[in-house]
């Protein structure tokens, strides 16, 4: 299942209108990651910050998204999305403080995908290099408090 063209093109203007304060010449803002949070259920997609909605659309064909799929559909989605923006205005020269990320994030704002990390450098981060990241530092610590 993929999401209609029609709802790509939605999604990456939704995501531009809430990035459009952000770049702004002004001072950097204190924004440590980017939300984006759809719902199967009523199609909404939110934008937000740490503290507050940026912008909102209903996609009608969210809904028809198998359940069990919804999440992987809407990473791959979203990481396409993030990439064309990035080509057409990079989003490392946005007005906000690095490190910050984009996120994929469920109706409760739990984490569910980093989809996009910038460090203070403006390295962009694919989720395939940070992939087994917790093991090796769960196994490192581990091994640490052992000594």
């Amino acid at each position: 299942m993929r999401l209609s063209e029609s709802s790509f093109q939605e999604i990456k203007a939704l995501i531009n209108q809430a990035l459009s304060e952000f770049r702004r010449p002004s001072d950097q803002a204190v924004v440590t990651d980017i939300h984006i949070m759809p719902i199967r259920e009523t199609g909404d997609v939110t934008v937000s910050d740490d503290d507050r909605d940026l912008a909102t659309t209903r996609l009608s064909d969210l809904v028809d998204i198998p359940e069990e799929d919804f999440y992987q559909v809407m990473e791959k989605a979203l990481r396409r999305i993030l990439k064309d923006i990035d080509e057409v205005q990079p989003l490392d020269t946005l007005a906000i403080w690095k490190p910050f990320s984009f996120v994929l994030v469920d109706d409760d704002r739990e984490t569910v995908a980093e989809l996009m990390l910038f460090d203070d450098d403006n390295t962009l981060l694919s989720q395939s290099l940070m992939q087994g990241l917790d093991e090796e530092l769960d196994t490192f610590l581990k091994d640490l408090l052992a000594e």
